[in-house]
């Protein structure tokens, strides 16, 4: 039986896909190794937001190839989406490379890889697909993730998300409440809504649900004690969403909202797409809950 090895860099979206990757694979036959000189097949989940980020993929790269000689090596995430086939040229002894909105079809690639293809590709973004699979492998037995919407439609001047997560694509409601009563049955209490832009979530699906609606839903669903999100932005930070965490107790009094910086000028170079004074006004919305609500931030 072929074993995998997976290390995973980034947020908790990487974290929570490398989850399903793994998932996917032990569907597939595969079994999981912590050891990466047991494994047959190396799949290095990456991250580029960081400063550096592919000069650190390739680096490591280069460890793995030098360490264990005659493995298959793959490449996944936000590196493998910005840096596509070009891995190739950079690192030839690597036969897989996978963007995160096209991890739906690993089985595939799996099978194009076992047949002797030498380099494999998915690197797709014009899809309306999120990879929503009942296969997911969860590392903590508390808490669990559950991405209710892929990509982004922001254009952040510094950021690279657009071009590696694709656009904004959203889960169905039923599906996101289908799969968080299925965690409180295998007895779960906690759940974390993921997103790049998790408040810019727009049910597809008739029921027409928006952020805050998909909160009141999924803290209503029995056997859930504890739900958070991440991450927000203030463009799409509405006051119904404070409204929701005053209402439900099973919503968590925490609130990560990025303000990124202080200074309109900074701002507006960065197509952030909102003033200090607009931001500072859901700053107040926050402070003025029935609750004491934890506020936390990232600053450039």
């Amino acid at each position: 039986m072929k074993k995998f090895y997976i290390e995973t860099f980034g947020c908790q979206m990487n974290a929570h896909d490398s989850e399903k990757v793994v998932g996917t694979l032990l569907d597939q036959g595969y079994t999981q190794t912590e050891a990466p000189a047991e494994a047959d097949l190396l799949l290095y989940n990456t991250c580029s937001i960081r400063d550096k980020a592919e000069q650190k993929v390739f680096h490591r790269l280069d460890q793995f190839k030098r360490e264990h000689k005659g493995k298959t090596f793959g490449v996944l995430g936000c590196v493998a989406q910005q840096e596509g086939e070009k891995i190739f040229e950079r690192a030839p002894h690597v036969s897989l490379v996978c963007g995160s909105a096209s991890y739906n079809k690993l089985p595939e690639l799996l099978v194009q890889l076992e047949a002797g293809n030498r380099r494999v590709t998915g690197l797709r973004l014009d899809t309306d697909e999120t990879f929503d699979t009942p296969l997911t492998r969860r590392d903590n037995p508390h808490r669990a993730y559950i991405t209710i919407i892929e990509g982004c439609d922001k254009s952040c001047a510094y950021c690279v998300v657009p071009f590696t997560r694709g656009p904004e694509r959203s889960r169905t409601s039923e599906s996101v409440l289908r799969e968080a009563s299925e965690l409180a049955r295998m007895g779960y209490a906690e759940v974390q809504l993921l997103g790049q832009n998790v408040n810019s979530y727009r049910d597809p699906s008739p029921a027409g649900m928006d952020f805050a609606g998909m909160l009141r839903a999924v803290a209503n669903v029995d056997g859930i004690r504890r739900v958070r999100f991440t991450t927000s932005h203030p463009r799409d930070f509405v006051r119904d969403i404070i409204d929701a965490i005053d209402e439900h107790p099973t919503l968590c009094d925490h609130v990560h909202l990025p303000v990124q910086s202080g200074s309109n000028p900074v701002l507006a170079r960065m197509q952030r797409l909102y003033t200090r004074e607009e931001y500072m006004r859901r700053i107040e919305w926050i402070k003025g809950s029935a609750r004491e609500i934890a506020i936390t931030t990232d600053i450039i």
